[in-house]
């Protein structure tokens, strides 16, 4: 979610940008903290690292491939996900986006001290937090690359695999 038209317009440039790559890209999106809380009306964000590769994309007829990222850095999901990545992607013209699940990786919603207990930083690694910054993600990226139209293929791996089920039952008109 963008704080001001600025954010917005630096996320659409920076996404722009890899569109004509081959292989990934990294960015980083600027995810709530706490969407739960006073019906999420805290600002506060963490920078939630994800991937974009739009290697096989074809722009006017492409869907999205999202990976719901689990219990890892990223990129080891993107190294070891070549059916996502590089079949189905070439398969259907997708462009494929690779979300770090919060607090792994560099995902750190409170940094060194993301796992302090006692400061209840904690509180926020819950199945619902993450699918709520996949969301956040999707639909800014999806206004980000005028891709409203597009469907979005969610898919993941064990713990992954359990949230891209979760959200597709969760969120139908997402994905």
């Amino acid at each position: 979610m963008f704080k001001t038209r600025a954010q917005e317009k630096d996320f659409v440039n920076r996404v722009r940008e890899g569109l004509g790559s081959t292989g990934p890209q990294e960015y980083f999106f600027d995810a709530k903290i706490d969407h739960f809380t006073n019906h999420g009306a805290d600002t506060t964000t963490y920078k939630m690292r994800y991937l974009v590769d739009a290697t096989y994309f074809k722009n006017e007829t492409g869907p999205i491939i999202f990976y719901a990222g689990n219990e890892g850095d990223i990129w080891t999901f993107f190294n070891n996900s070549g059916f996502m990545s590089t079949t189905l992607a070439q398969q259907f013209g997708a462009i494929t986006v690779w979300a770090e699940h919060r607090y792994f990786g560099e995902s750190m919603p409170f940094g060194a001290e993301s796992f302090d207990a006692k400061a209840g930083n904690l509180k926020y690694l819950t199945t619902e937090a993450a699918q709520e910054d996949y969301i956040d993600l999707v639909k800014d990226f999806k206004q980000a690359y005028g891709l409203q139209d597009r469907a979005v293929i969610v898919g993941g791996g064990s713990y992954g695999g359990m949230l891209a089920a979760w959200l597709r039952m969760k969120y139908p008109n997402w994905f």
